[in-house]
């Protein structure tokens, strides 16, 4: 069962503007049993293509059914403005995010990035709160999933919130904060255990699959030298899509909940 929350974000620049959050507990579950936690970015995409930006879900539910991954899933959706939810999932302001939009709509965006930190504390300190309290969780096993830029924020959770146990960092956009993502690792204590996964034929606009391939290289080698516990899988063919990452979701839940 799918139940829809309409919720205040603290990154919407347009007042009043709510924002939906999608949470999806398996009906074979007892309504009374705690489970895990996992949230997601990119929540319009991660269940029905029907809500999907690009026409395409992941189809989560359905994954966690044919699992049988007693798991509760809370999709938050992104900015309906695709520039808004870049200043969203970034903690830093940031060169090549300008360099993605291209020189016309950059003139247009005084800033762009950097409202990552504002999103993620609204997340740990609001919204999982009220999860918590409204349904039956497991306060303690909390996840976090995204794709893209909702990786970047993934990652950036997994480094600055240690009560993070499982992170899910599909296709990153790792072109996007790659140093300052990196230094965030480096420093943060990092006790999750994380998936992460690329394609070889992702691009968005002018930044290419070599690009890609490069800045998500970058961040395993510096993930591997803090010694937690982590797989990278690279897909050869694969493009930046959601029928890649529903086709590669099991994946990272099996690994992530240790389904063998």
């Amino acid at each position: 069962m799918i139940e829809q929350l309409n919720v205040t974000i603290p990154t919407e620049k347009v007042r009043g503007q709510k924002r939906i959050v999608r949470v999806f507990r398996p009906d074979w579950v007892d309504v009374d049993t705690r489970l895990p936690v996992l949230y997601m970015h990119d929540g319009q995409n991660v269940f029905s293509g029907s809500t999907a930006t690009y026409g395409e879900g992941w189809e989560i539910d359905r994954c966690i059914d044919t699992l049988r991954l007693p798991l509760m899933v809370v999709a938050i959706a992104s900015a309906s403005n695709w520039l808004d939810r870049y200043d969203e999932y970034s903690y830093e302001e940031d060169e090549m995010l300008y360099r993605r939009i291209g020189p016309d709509l950059a003139k247009t965006r005084p800033t762009l990035g950097g409202r990552g930190r504002i999103y993620t504390d609204w997340i740990m300190q609001e919204l999982k709160p009220r999860i918590d309290k409204e349904y039956a969780t497991d306060p303690e096993d909390v996840g976090v999933m995204g794709s893209s830029m909702g990786g970047v924020i993934a990652l950036y959770m997994m480094a600055t919130y240690p009560s993070v146990k499982k992170i899910g960092a599909l296709s990153t956009a790792a072109w996007a904060n790659l140093e300052p993502l990196i230094q965030a690792l480096q420093q943060g204590e990092l006790r999750g255990k994380l998936y992460m996964d690329i394609g070889t034929n992702e691009e968005s606009g002018p930044i290419t699959a070599s690009d890609y391939l490069f800045t998500n290289a970058k961040l395993i080698e510096a993930i591997a030298k803090k010694g937690v516990a982590f797989r990278y899988e690279v897909e050869p063919d694969a493009i930046h899509h959601e029928s890649a990452w529903r086709r590669r979701l099991p994946h990272a839940l099996r690994y992530l909940y240790d389904i063998t």
